[in-house]
């Protein structure tokens, strides 16, 4: 299997307004909510008409996590659907390590075994960049990330990459959700118009 999906997004529409195309996706678990805790993973600005940006979207998620606000930050790890991860104090200091399995086999897990004024901030990147946040964790507890394989789509007039979907300013609260199960290429174009309004769609996959 590819360890990458690669994806092109093609501008179809006759949207004047210069958004920016933003694609982020969702942590699988009943209380995550897209508005409050999403995170732009990919921003596209500025891709005219007829024009296309092209980016991978790796199989590999990474984890992290920070304190102290984000001032600090752990080594990032590859992770492993079904493992935990810890936030630990060894003799050196505050540490991020693998610890055993998750409690759910589909999911990844970090754990809070730290007292830091505020709790811990656990994070996954996918190519480097934000992907999914859960902050304030505290003593004891625990981030639970269950990941599948979708994006999902939306249009913009303010966003900036690893920028909470809450604090955007987002054309609308709807978005276009893409499979990605058992898909190595895909093109995604935006259409329409201002009078009309614009939409997603699939060109073509494989």
């Amino acid at each position: 299997m590819s360890s990458n999906i690669e994806i092109t997004y093609i501008n179809k529409s006759m949207n004047k307004d210069l958004p920016s195309i933003f694609v982020f996706t969702k942590n699988e678990t009943p209380t995550f909510d897209a508005l409050k805790e999403g995170v732009a993973w990919r921003v596209i600005p500025d891709i005219g008409r007829s024009s296309s940006s092209t980016f991978n979207f790796p199989i590999e998620t990474s984890v992290g996590a920070t304190w102290m606000d984000g001032q600090n930050t752990t080594q990032v790890l590859s992770s492993t659907i079904g493992k935990r991860y810890t936030v630990d104090k060894d003799d050196t200091g505050v540490v991020l390590a693998a610890n055993g399995n998750a409690s759910d086999t589909k999911s990844i897990e970090v754990n809070n075994n730290v007292n830091v004024p505020n709790g811990i901030s656990a994070q996954l990147y996918k190519d480097g960049k934000l992907m999914l946040a859960k902050n304030i964790i505290g003593y004891n507890q625990k981030a639970t990330f269950v990941l599948k394989p979708k994006l999902y789509w939306g249009v913009a007039s303010e966003i900036q990459e690893s920028q909470l979907l809450n604090s955007a300013v987002l054309n609308s609260d709807s978005f276009f959700e893409q499979d990605l199960e058992g898909v190595t290429k895909a093109t995604v174009s935006l259409n329409g118009n201002a009078e009309d309004g614009y939409s997603f769609k699939i060109e073509s996959q494989q």
